[in-house]
């Protein structure tokens, strides 16, 4: 139907980009894909940045209720009902929606780049030597652990993680994305380590900024 040919036009926009990267400015395929997670970034970055702003805004503004709320539950023991309606207002005089409806609309256009570039670099046509990479068509163990690596990074970032799920939070994504690398075209394993390393960077920037700010706020309450 019209959606399906409409997806077919999307992949076939990511391989001309691909193609206009690889050929007509002659980075040859690997760099092409690096150049292409750069390029998906950059332009996801208006969106992705805010999304993470306001993400660790209300983490850390959740976290600084969490003694208040610990002392609610502890009061309203038996009263589930009074409990939930007590947190609720607590989250509204704090400004905190339960559901944050501008970053699930964040995620919905950011899906499709991603699912397209997946789809993309997953079929063979990417092939070519890279560095020490023989062919960017089949997996490699090396580039496999760097890009398992890169997504540690990406979690080690966030310094709001609970620390008695730290080790498991680090673990479980950096062993998903190992056997997904050793599965499939050593292409979308560089592109994911690239998108990785820039998505560190800008989570760190995030996480220090927003830190400031809210910094700033609470100084100049007190």
């Amino acid at each position: 139907g019209m959606c399906m040919e409409l997806w077919q036009l999307w992949l076939t926009a990511i391989r001309e980009v691909l193609q206009f990267l690889s050929s007509d400015v002659g980075f040859g395929s690997g760099l092409a894909v690096v150049a292409l997670a750069l390029l998906t970034r950059s332009a996801l970055l208006p969106l992705s940045w805010t999304t993470a702003y306001r993400s660790v805004l209300r983490q850390r503004k959740l976290k600084a209720l969490e003694p208040e709320l610990a002392k609610l539950k502890e009061e309203l023991a038996g009263q589930p009902q009074v409990y939930s309606e007590r947190m609720l207002a607590l989250y509204r005089r704090h400004g905190i929606s339960l559901v944050d409806g501008r970053s699930l609309l964040a995620a919905a256009v950011q899906t499709p780049v991603f699912i397209g570039t997946f789809q993309v670099l997953r079929s063979a046509s990417i092939g070519g030597r890279f560095l020490w990479l023989a062919s960017l068509a089949r997996p490699d163990v090396v580039l496999a652990i760097v890009a398992a690596l890169s997504t540690t990074l990406l979690v080690m970032v966030n310094p709001d993680l609970p620390e008695h799920l730290r080790w498991v939070m680090i673990a479980l994504p950096a062993i998903f994305t190992l056997i997904a690398a050793l599965k499939v075209a050593s292409a979308l394993a560089l592109f994911w380590t690239v998108s990785n390393c820039f998505s560190s960077l800008q989570a760190a920037t995030v996480y220090y900024v927003a830190g400031r700010r809210l910094q700033a706020q609470s100084g100049s309450h007190s």
